[in-house]
């Protein structure tokens, strides 16, 4: 009787904890995009094609909602590759997305509807949120 409620123990034990690793991740959805860089003469005109973003490797950091960025805020960050594509899974919620640009953090859109956020993003549990972003070192 002793060695079968021990069986039973640990079979209880592995479907628990089994249970609490698949909870843990039930409510984050995944947040991705390509990165990019406009660079040297983008000033439209008669004839000129519009500047096109090229793909670069940098730091996405993703912080609670907020319009500057703030080490205490940080949630997570994730580097995209040498093709610009990064990809991270976050918990369900609203965040704020600041690339890396040499010393700096920038923020390619800012949202002001009632208070001001730097792109302003939700994350769904289950579903995908893309986010192409750029820096800009570009003469316009």
């Amino acid at each position: 009787m002793t060695r079968s409620l021990s069986g039973f123990a640990l079979v209880l034990i592995l479907i628990t904890s089994s249970c609490i690793a698949q909870k843990r991740f039930e409510n984050f959805g995944e947040l991705k995009g390509v990165i990019g860089i406009f660079e040297g003469n983008c000033m439209p005109g008669p004839g000129v094609p519009p500047c096109e973003p090229k793909p670069i490797s940098t730091t996405v950091y993703i912080t609670q909602l907020n319009q500057d960025f703030q080490w205490e805020l940080l949630v997570d960050s994730v580097s995209s590759n040498d093709v610009g594509v990064y990809s991270i899974k976050l918990p369900e919620g609203s965040y704020s997305l600041f690339l890396r640009d040499e010393n700096s953090f920038v923020c390619d859109v800012i949202e002001c509807p009632d208070e001001c956020y730097c792109h302003p993003f939700e994350i769904v549990a289950d579903s995908t949120t893309v986010i192409n972003a750029n820096l800009d070192h570009a003469t316009w």
